[in-house]
C-alpha cells in the first residue's frame, strides 16, 4: 500500500499497469487540418505543444502506444486525411515528466503525461496520411511500420 502511495506521488505506475513499452506516441491534428497545432521543424528543444481541448479539460495529455494508436486514430480522428505522430522514448519521457498508465473508459491501459510536452522530449515526427480511398488508419500505420519508423 504505502509502495502504490508513494509511486503514485512520484509519477510512477505500478508494474502490472506499464506495458513494456519504449516509445509512446501524441497524436496531433495535422496543420492542414487545424492550423492551431502547427509547430517548428524541426522542433526547438523549447518547443510547447498546444494542448487539446479534450487534454486541458482532462487535464493530461492522452498517449498511446504503437498496438493503441489504429483504435485511437480510427475513433477520435477518423474523417481527418493527415495527423501527426510524435514519438517520445518512454524510459526518457518518463524519467523527467511524471507518466501515469491508467485505464480508459473501455478499461484499457493507456499513457498520460501530467506536464507540458517540449519540442526536448519529442525523438521524432511523423506526418501519417491515409491515401485516397482508405477510410481507415490500418493502412498508413502499417506503412510506418513497414518503414520502421513505429516501434512498440
Amino acid at each position: 500500500m504505502l509502495r502504490r502511495l508513494l509511486d503514485s506521488m512520484f509519477g510512477k505506475a505500478p508494474a502490472h499497469a506499464q506495458p513494456g513499452a519504449n516509445y509512446v506516441y501524441k497524436i496531433v491534428p495535422h496543420s492542414s487540418v487545424n492550423p492551431r497545432y502547427n509547430f517548428p521543424v524541426p522542433i526547438p528543444a523549447s518547443h510547447t505543444f498546444v494542448l487539446s481541448e479534450l487534454d486541458a479539460k482532462d487535464g493530461f495529455l492522452h498517449m498511446s502506444r504503437a498496438a493503441q494508436l489504429a483504435g485511437t486514430l480510427n475513433r477520435f480522428f477518423k474523417d481527418d486525411p493527415k495527423v501527426v505522430l510524435l514519438k517520445m522514448d518512454y524510459g526518457r519521457l518518463s524519467g523527467f515528466k511524471i507518466v501515469k498508465w491508467e485505464p480508459s473508459g473501455s478499461g484499457e491501459i493507456f499513457p498520460h503525461l501530467y506536464a507540458q510536452l517540449e519540442g526536448e522530449n519529442v525523438e521524432d515526427h511523423l506526418d501519417l496520411e491515409k491515401k485516397p480511398g482508405e477510410t481507415s488508419w490500418d493502412a498508413a500505420l502499417e506503412r510506418a511500420r513497414r518503414a520502421g519508423w513505429l516501434q512498440d
